[in-house]
């Protein structure tokens, strides 16, 4: 099981080009997530040119997808399509325990055509934003490559053998990518459902939260995060709470406080310097933000996590 500083590397995703690889020259990033370590039980809405995918080993979690919430069940799954936004949550507060894998497009893009004609007709077709992974359905054979997937490369990775005894994980994962890619192919009806282009909505939705994720240790207003999508300041807060259930201002605290994380758990940095670092103006209300969401004090959660990090 990996460490909370390790789950903070998702939140690179908000922009497509800032995924967190577990080997920055392999784009694939495989993880086990536990929903308590996020901030009120919720991720930050977030897209990728990657496809993620996502099965539920205990609890029960919600799935975000362009706005459209998914409930995910024990042993299910789901995946989510290139360039979607999506986020996982709990509004129940609800533990879930969850195996997370992204896989870039780019590890099948060898021959031109065979990209073009077998992978693309998948990751570029915005008729399937997500699918939904049933373990009793014919997407159980995802999941149990998934699964594989998990426990080959991450044994790999601990061990240190992944680079050091011919890289055999790496191989496992590019296996099992071709083969949920056919699965994936043969099963859905990519030839009745054209391509279509991205709503206008989402479209401004996404340059409003790439602003944010570029600015965020700086001072941020709803006025600079509507003209960064080119809209009024009361059409930016109904796009946000239409598709992310949140504020503009309160996604962008959820963002800095995952994006804390980091420097909490894996430097000596004072709470004063975390706090400016990363956005929030000073100790006293990056405490009580923190309070807030994760119901303990910054330094509490340092010392409570510490022993998982070591």
């Amino acid at each position: 099981m990996k460490t909370t500083a390790e789950y903070c590397s998702l939140f690179n995703l908000d922009s497509s080009e800032t995924v967190a690889y577990n080997n920055p020259l392999f784009p694939a990033y495989v993880r086990y997530g536990i929903l308590s370590t996020y901030p009120d039980y919720s991720a930050v809405s977030h897209w990728h040119e990657d496809l993620e995918f996502i099965l539920i080993k205990t609890g029960k979690m919600t799935y975000n997808v362009n706005g459209q919430l998914v409930e995910l069940y024990e042993n299910d799954g789901i995946m989510v399509n290139s360039r979607q936004l999506h986020y996982g949550f709990s509004a129940e507060h609800n533990e879930c325990e969850f195996i997370c894998i992204l896989l870039s497009p780019k590890l099948l893009q060898g021959n031109e055509w065979f990209y073009q004609n077998y992978i693309e007709r998948v990751t570029e077709n915005s008729s399937y934003p997500y699918l939904y992974l049933a373990h009793d359905g014919w997407e159980a054979a995802i999941l149990e490559k998934l699964d594989k997937m998990y426990q080959s490369f991450c044994k790999h990775a601990e061990e240190d053998k992944a680079c050091n005894e011919g890289g055999g994980a790496y191989f496992e994962v590019m296996e099992d990518f071709i083969s949920i890619m056919k699965v994936l192919y043969e099963h859905l009806d990519l030839e009745a459902r054209p391509i279509k282009k991205e709503s206008s909505e989402l479209a401004s939705l996404r340059r409003m939260v790439t602003y944010i994720e570029e600015h965020f240790m700086e001072r941020v207003t709803l006025e600079n995060i509507a003209a960064a999508g080119a809209c009024c300041k009361s059409k930016c807060a109904l796009l946000f709470k239409k598709y992310l259930r949140d504020t503009p201002i309160t996604y962008t605290t959820k963002l800095r406080l995952r994006k804390s994380l980091a420097a909490l758990l894996d430097s000596d940095k004072s709470i004063t310097e975390i706090a400016y670092e990363y956005g929030f103006g000073g100790a006293s209300y990056y405490g009580e933000t923190f309070q807030k969401y994760y119901g303990t004090s910054p330094l509490k959660y340092r010392k409570m996590m510490m022993p998982r990090s070591a």
